[in-house]
């Protein structure tokens, strides 16, 4: 099945963590050393990744003499959003509750998750409580 143009591969993805974490254009060479710095992967196959990001609209692409310089064009928070967004309606009716249950219950939270998850459910019904 082929993915489709909003969906990130792993491989993308993987970029695309190192990318937002630029403030600036990044080049391949910026990307493909930080990202693998042990020479993991060809600088022709980070560059193909990023071309085919901008094709599909996470990056924009611009020529600076010899290079190209690309910046973001959709930012990390909203590229997870719509993950889970689709997760959730995919594998749980579109019910996130299910999805959290279903995580809280088949996994195995550490105390500091547990108070983490208490801390955000406090804060969530605080700001319900002032709306």
């Amino acid at each position: 099945m082929a993915r489709k143009k909003h969906e990130l591969s792993a491989a993308e993805w993987e970029l695309m963590q190192v990318i937002w974490q630029y403030e600036d254009a990044v080049t391949v060479r910026d990307v493909l050393e930080r990202a693998y710095p042990n020479e993991e992967k060809a600088y022709t196959t980070v560059q193909t990744l990023m071309n085919i990001l901008v094709e599909k609209g996470f990056l924009h692409r611009k020529k600076a003499g010899m290079v190209n310089l690309y910046t973001v064009a959709v930012r990390r928070d909203r590229v997870l959003d719509a993950g889970i967004t689709q997760v959730a309606e995919r594998m749980f009716s579109g019910s996130f509750g299910a999805m959290a249950s279903y995580l809280v219950n088949n996994r195995k939270l550490t105390e500091e998750d547990r108070e983490q998850l208490r801390r955000l459910l406090d804060e969530q019904e605080q700001k319900e409580e002032r709306s």
